[in-house]
């Protein structure tokens, strides 16, 4: 990861109060689960008897799914702005080339999409019965959602107002374990066609077994994907 980046991308951040808002979604969502879901908890049994508790961790594996999402946008509106400035044209030329200015942009979103979903799950206390190693494993794995949306817009936006587009577009795959959870089996496999449908399902396993299956399938899942669009954006010409 090139840490050299960080003041530079401080600077850049600075002038954009929405990119700003997003890096502080992390903080955000803790503090929904942390105070707002007791608070629903209690009035639902209060008013309609019906106890949400054990829906916790779905609720909180569903708010945690969408950090890396942030993260992604964020540094992926960052290189939309270098490539107006053209400063992935000029690092094109020389032997750093395209590919090698992607990898180190890559690094950044997806170490503070690690850290931010490790704490998440610390402090709200969604790890279950997972021990450190699937911990680790599976925060890996969440935070590379990241890198996906950080080559969608590399790959297929051409300014920040189609980014801003395509980052919309891009909720379809959230909709993946929300329909896992709301949906009857056999009928909850359609949210199957998401990444984070097999990602939240790691989380949630109740068995080892289950867990690295669901894990392998995300792994190779996020690899295709992250491969097929790297490809993408070296290939595109600016």
């Amino acid at each position: 990861m090139n840490w050299r980046a960080i003041p530079y991308d401080y600077k850049m951040l600075k002038g954009d109060p929405m990119l700003i808002l997003s890096l502080m979604v992390p903080f955000i969502l803790w503090a929904l689960m942390q105070f707002l879901f007791p608070f629903l908890d209690a009035m639902v049994l209060d008013r309609w008897t019906v106890d949400i508790s054990p829906y916790y961790r779905q609720a909180g594996t569903f708010f945690l799914m969408l950090i890396p999402m942030m993260m992604g946008m964020v540094y992926g509106f960052i290189m939309l702005d270098e490539r107006d400035g053209g400063i992935i044209t000029a690092i094109s030329v020389t032997p750093t080339g395209k590919s090698g200015y992607l990898k180190l942009r890559m690094g950044i979103p997806m170490f503070l999409s690690f850290i931010f979903i490790i704490l998440y799950q610390l402090l709200l206390g969604l790890t279950g019965t997972l021990g450190i190693l699937q911990v680790i494993v599976i925060s890996l794995l969440i935070s590379s959602q990241s890198l996906i949306l950080l080559l969608v817009l590399g790959a297929f936006a051409d300014n920040k107002v189609m980014g801003m587009a395509i980052s919309k577009g891009f909720g379809i795959l959230i909709m993946g374990p929300l329909l896992d959870f709301a949906l009857p089996s056999p009928y909850n496999w359609i949210g199957a066609y998401s990444p984070l449908f097999w990602a939240s399902r790691s989380l949630l396993a109740e068995t080892h077994i289950t867990f690295w299956l669901h894990a392998s399938i995300t792994f190779l899942f996020h690899l295709f994907l992250i491969w097929i669009l790297f490809r993408k954006f070296t290939a595109r010409s600016d």
